[in-house]
Formats: structure tokens, C-alpha cells, sequence
């Protein structure tokens, strides 16, 4: 976790789908002055940096937390395009994540069976690390069902890799099972190192401390927070799966996406329901609003996530990387975004 590259893992999410936004007033009431007041006054942008959103270029910054293990990225930029296109690419999460650091990407159905992992292939050094996986002591997150799984392979079988590679699918298959069915509370915690976390107890953290939600779309928030138990009119639920490549180590990671069209914006927020390595959670908000001109979007970002913070002499110089390779995810992800919402305009 010492490169750059490794910094830009912790934050994959953002990295391929850019999912989530912050929401300003000015995009609630469509007016510019109030856009400029929120970028100016709550994401302290400055005169040059609001000129730069003008002119089209992505403009990024690091927020500030209050725990040492989350990161706070925000970004935005002005695009070409509309609120039904912006929605139609997110929508089709097999194209929008076809990049050469994604080799393996599926998706879930309702209610998720095996059939829906049967492209993944696990990291040959994730099998293996099962082989010593006990509470407390792992180099893969697996939650307690996970762990006693492992416990039951038999190692010494000549059929033993696949053993491993079916526990790992059932586990996936059961989580989302889970998920669907109980939401936030069903996700499972994580026991790869010395104290227990609770998945759910850090989404919350995470969604509270996005309070724009709130403020300006509360039926969403409302909706985001009560899945699958609350109801909200138009918004589509799309559960996923993906491996990737950015880090040191492949991820496989589960993902779920919510979509939704308010009055006022395209709305979409992505939220980690489980992940192989690095992170113990993560919520990834996207919001696109006509500018008030009518001629293009104004799409803002905002990522937050919980992860593993490294230790040692060098952690304080290693965690400045982290930060700055989430930042850099967030600014590609916009820029991706921005030329293929003006590729379909």
C-alpha cells in the first residue's frame, strides 16, 4: 500500500462507477448563485477553482473526517449531457465497468443464486489464505459464517481448491441473500483482524456524515437508509459483483446501486455490501442537475470510505498517499464521465 496505484485501490468504487454526489441548494432551486454559495462556502472552493468548473475542467478536493480510518473525497465538473442519460449509464453497470483493471464483473439476481457468480475466478492467493484463516487472523474478510466455512475444507483433499472455490461462492450467494432480504442490519461483520466490526454500524456512520442527503433529498436518504423495507417511487435497485486489479492484491468486491430521478436531479448512490480486502465500507453518492442555462449537467461526487488504516512508522506518510489516490480516482472518475456523457449527447 506504499504506491500510489495501491492508494487508487482503496477507493475502486469510485474508480468505476462514481455513483454519488454531493447535493447543493443551488441544485435543488436550479440557481446558480445559490450552486456557487454551496461550492464556495461548504466545499471551500475558491475563485480560480470555480472558474475552472466553467470552463468544463474537473475540480477535486479532499474533506475532512472525523476517524482516523475514513476518507472523504469530494469532486465535481460541468458536462455536457442530460439527467436520463447520466441515469442510463450508470444504469448499465456491465458496460460502464469494462476497463482493462476490471476483468471479472456480474450481476445479482433477485434473489441472488450461483448461477450469477459463475464467471468469477477467485485469486489463487485468497484460496490460499484460507488455509490459515482463524478469528482475528485473516488475509481475507470473511465474516463469521465465512470463517466456519473455511474451517470445514479439507485441505489434504485432491479436490480442495474446489472446495474453497465453492465456499466462496456460497458465501457471496448467501451475503446478498442476506442483504436482500434484511438490508444494512443482515450485512455480515468483518473478523480479519483483532476487533470485531459491525459493516452496518460504519454505513450509518458513513451515510450520517453525508448529512446533504438529508437536507435537500430526505425521501432518498429515508429510502437508502430502511432498504428493503421502505419504498420510494421510481428508484431501481441493482445488486453487483466485480474483481479487480488497481491494487497490490485483486478484489472481489459486492456492490449495491440505487438509482433514482427527483424533481430536481438524477440521483444515484453506491454502497459496499462486502469486499475481499482493504475496505470495511463504503458509500459513494452521484448527483447530475441541469445547469441553469439548460445547455449540459453539473456532476458532483462525493466518496466516503472505511477502510484499513496502516500502521507503523511510515502510517502517517502511507494514509497521505491513500487520501491522494482516492482524490485522484474521484477527478478520473469525473473526467470518464464527462466524455462519455458527451459521446451520447
Amino acid at each position: 500500500m506504499s504506491r500510489t496505484d495501491s492508494a487508487r485501490q482503496l477507493s475502486s468504487g469510485v474508480l468505476f462507477a462514481c455513483v454519488l454526489a454531493v447535493l447543493s441548494p443551488a441544485l435543488a432551486l436550479g440557481q446558480e448563485s445559490e450552486r456557487v454559495s454551496f461550492l464556495r462556502k461548504v466545499i471551500q472552493l475558491d475563485n480560480g477553482q470555480l472558474a475552472d468548473v466553467e470552463k468544463g475542467e474537473v475540480v477535486t478536493k479532499q474533506l475532512p473526517t472525523t476517524e482516523k480510518s475514513e476518507i472523504a473525497a469530494f469532486g465535481v465538473v460541468k458536462t455536457s449531457g442530460t439527467v436520463d442519460q447520466l441515469l442510463a449509464m450508470a444504469r448499465n453497470v456491465l458496460e460502464s465497468h469494462k476497463i482493462e483493471q476490471i476483468p471479472e464483473v456480474g450481476l445479482f439476481s433477485s434473489p441472488a443464486k450461483l448461477e450469477d457468480v459463475a464467471g468469477l475466478h477467485y485469486p489463487p492467493d485468497d484460496i490460499a489464505a484460507l488455509k490459515k484463516c482463524k478469528p482475528e487472523s485473516c488475509d481475507v474478510k470473511l465474516g463469521t459464517n465465512g470463517l466456519e466455512a473455511a474451517s470445514r475444507i479439507d485441505w489434504k483433499a485432491p479436490d480442495a481448491d474446489a472446495q474453497a472455490t465453492a465456499m466462496f461462492n456460497k458465501l457471496m450467494v448467501d451475503n446478498v441473500m442476506s442483504y436482500q432480504q434484511g438490508g444494512t442490519q443482515a450485512m455480515a461483520n468483518v473478523l480479519d483482524k483483532k476487533g470485531e466490526k459491525s459493516r452496518a454500524e460504519l454505513y450509518r456512520e458513513l451515510l450520517a456524515h453525508s448529512p446533504y442527503l438529508v437536507d435537500y433529498e430526505k425521501e432518498f436518504n429515508d429510502y437508502l437508509e430502511a432498504y428493503p423495507k421502505g419504498t420510494l417511487a421510481g428508484a431501481e435497485d441493482v445488486l453487483y459483483w466485480t474483481k479487480d486489479t488497481l491494487g497490490p492484491k485483486p478484489v472481489v468486491s459486492i456492490y449495491h446501486e440505487t438509482l433514482y430521478k427527483s424533481p430536481r436531479r438524477a440521483l444515484i448512490a453506491t454502497k459496499l455490501v462486502a469486499a475481499s480486502h482493504f475496505f470495511n465500507a463504503s458509500l459513494e453518492l452521484t448527483s447530475g442537475a441541469p445547469s441553469p442555462d439548460g445547455k449540459g449537467l453539473y456532476l458532483m461526487c462525493l466518496e466516503r470510505t472505511r477502510l484499513d488504516p496502516p500502521t507503523g512508522m511510515m502510517a502517517g506518510a502511507l494514509m497521505g498517499k491513500v487520501r491522494g489516490g482516492v482524490e485522484k480516482g474521484v477527478k478520473e472518475t469525473l473526467k470518464r464521465a464527462q466524455e462519455r456523457l458527451a459521446a451520447a449527447h
